[in-house]
Order: C-alpha cells, then sequence, then structure tokens
C-alpha cells in the first residue's frame, strides 16, 4: 500500500495526486522505466474515484513523465529532470479535462490562421507547407514518431499567416500539448486520417479560399478532439 505524501483535498483532487506521484518520481522513488501503482491501489491510497485517479495519470503522461500502455500500465519515462516541465507550475493546468480546454483554444486559434493563411501565405509559405505535408507522409510511411512532422504543419500554417501573435500561441500551445500528440498517434489509423485532413487544409489555402480552409481546419480540429478521447479510454489503463 503506498502512503500518499500530501493529503488530497476536495479542490482539483486530480492535481494534488499528480502533484504528489510528481515528487515521489522527483525524489526517485518511482526510477525511470519503473511501473507505478495501478488504478486500484492509487484509488485506496488516495481516497478517490477512478476517473480521479486517471485525470492525473494523464497529466503526468502529457508532461512527459509517464508512459501508459495497453495492458502494461503507467511506467516513469527517462526524461531528465532539467529538460522536464516543472509540473508544480502547470500540473493544475494539465489536469483533468484541461486537457480538452487546451485542444478548444487550438480549435479557436487554428481555424483563424487556416482561414487568414488563406489569403495571406506567399509562395514561399506554401511551399514550405507543402514540405511538411510530405515530411508527414514520409514519417507515417517510414513508422518514425509523426507527431513533430505534425507540429512542423501547423507551425508552417501559422508563418503563412503573418500573424506574430497566432505563431507564439500556437507554439506555447503544442509545447503543452506534444506527449498527448504522441499519445494520439498509437491510434490505429490517426495519422493516415490526420494525413488526408492536412492534405485538404494545404489545397483550400492553396486555391485562397478561406471559408473552406476554415472549414477543413474545423473538420480537422475535432478529429484531433476525439483522438484525444479514444486515447484516454483505450491507453490510460492500468
Amino acid at each position: 500500500m503506498i502512503e500518499p505524501r500530501v493529503k488530497v483535498t476536495r479542490r482539483n483532487l486530480s492535481a494534488s495526486i499528480a502533484d504528489d506521484l510528481l515528487f515521489k518520481i522527483k525524489s526517485g522513488q518511482y526510477p525511470p522505466g519503473s511501473k507505478v501503482p495501478g488504478e486500484k491501489e492509487l484509488m485506496e491510497a488516495y481516497g478517490v474515484g477512478r476517473n480521479t485517479v486517471r485525470e492525473a495519470v494523464q497529466s503526468l503522461v502529457t508532461m512527459g513523465y509517464l508512459d501508459v500502455r495497453p495492458r502494461v500500465g503507467a511506467r516513469v519515462t527517462s526524461v531528465p529532470i532539467e529538460a522536464a516541465v516543472e509540473a508544480a507550475a502547470i500540473s493544475a493546468l494539465l489536469a483533468g479535462e484541461a486537457v480538452g480546454d487546451i485542444y478548444e483554444l487550438r480549435r479557436v486559434l487554428e481555424t483563424a490562421i487556416a482561414e487568414r493563411a488563406a489569403t495571406e501565405a506567399t509562395p514561399a509559405d506554401l511551399e514550405a507547407i507543402g514540405v511538411a505535408l510530405d515530411d508527414y507522409e514520409r514519417a507515417h510511411r517510414d513508422g518514425e514518431g509523426a507527431y513533430r512532422a505534425d507540429v512542423a504543419f501547423h507551425a508552417a500554417l501559422a508563418v503563412a499567416s503573418h500573424n506574430v501573435a497566432f505563431r507564439n500561441v500556437l507554439e506555447g500551445v503544442g509545447d503543452l500539448l506534444l506527449n498527448a500528440r504522441q499519445l494520439t498517434d498509437r491510434l490505429p489509423g490517426a495519422i493516415s486520417l490526420a494525413l488526408k485532413e492536412h492534405t485538404e487544409i494545404l489545397r483550400a489555402v492553396e486555391q485562397r479560399d478561406p471559408d473552406k480552409a476554415r472549414h477543413a481546419m474545423k473538420v480537422h480540429m475535432a478529429t484531433s478532439v476525439e483522438a484525444w478521447k479514444r486515447a484516454q479510454r483505450l491507453f490510460v489503463e492500468s
């Protein structure tokens, strides 16, 4: 039976549990490669329900401290502490439905980016977006980490919008969701569907059709949110 370091209160339960688990990771109680306790043990230790435990684990997966696989459970990653995000500062942000909130921000932001890119993109911008799309397809074909190519594609669109604020906000949001993107890449068919949707977005931008570009991105963002929900159900298991 594990012993919680902190007393979990009703206020932001999942964030409190995530902070406690992170303390154990940083202090070496759960070294890299080790398996953290399963859902049932965590539920008993903290006196909370299954959903609260899953939200806490999901926040640490999103920040890169845990890797979760079906029928295996959650293991501590080998991310060096100096390269990891300070979870005490953002665990509350990423706990529970906050990941969904960030995806909602992406939906609003990226539809505006696609719409603006359709009117502002230069020939050089269009070429850069096309290169990023080719890299995404190549990563998918070669079985590499397509999530980085995904980030590059969306970043190229932001550059093509010629709005510095859009670019800066998207970069920050992308960093927060990097590990969430890795998780959704494991879903069967997720990358091939994203590739198709990326192609539709680029086609709309090339056609200088802002309404079509906005719609194509809206569809893609809806797919991304659904993929995250599916990943939660499939991968965050003990």
